[in-house]
């Protein structure tokens, strides 16, 4: 046995903390003591977590005490959101002319089809035409702002909007692609 497992007492040790075996019931127990106090009332996650691992080890504790916090019903009915108020939805303007503002996503791990697993929907928000553009997996962003400019712009033209959800490093790294072909 490695130095960090202890026997003592017929239990198990890790690192000074009693080791429990994949025991459901049993780990529940635990993380209600630790979580449900009546002095502290229902600690967070990493609070949780922290006073778990002081005397107890089990493989993939923090994962499991994240899902045992998340899941805990009197948490999700008391504890206030800490983000801001979510505003209102605002609509879109009718678009003043086709293909003048589009909205684009991907739609990835699909079965490969002609070597291509993931789609770029590209719709004109006034007309709701689209053009469904099949990408390889492991497509850069190169590869993805040549298919715009061959696939939609080159028969559209430039639109004067962008609609998408894309991760603002994708996106960046999308447009510098795009600009470089565009010469811009």
């Amino acid at each position: 046995m490695p130095d960090e497992w202890i026997e003592k007492d017929g239990l198990l040790y890790y690192k000074n903390r009693l080791y429990i075996p994949e025991n459901e019931a049993l780990q529940t127990e635990i993380a209600q003591g630790c979580h449900n106090t009546l002095v502290g009332g229902h600690f967070g996650q990493e609070k949780t977590i922290v006073i778990v691992t002081r005397d107890f080890y089990w493989k993939g504790l923090a994962d499991w005490i994240r899902d045992y916090v998340r899941s805990c019903d009197e948490c999700q009915h008391s504890k206030s959101p800490r983000h801001a108020k979510y505003e209102l939805l605002q609509p879109l303007e009718v678009p003043y002319a086709a293909w003048s503002s589009t909205s684009t996503d991907f739609i990835t791990q699909l079965p490969e089809s002609q070597g291509m697993s993931q789609i770029r929907v590209v719709v004109d928000q006034l007309t709701k035409m689209a053009h469904i553009i099949g990408l390889h997996e492991n497509a850069t962003e190169k590869n993805i702002a040549d298919t715009i400019l061959r696939d939609v712009w080159k028969l559209h033209g430039f639109p004067t909007e962008i609609i998408s959800d894309m991760e603002a490093l994708f996106s960046g790294e999308f447009w510098e692609s795009l600009c470089k072909m565009l010469g811009v």
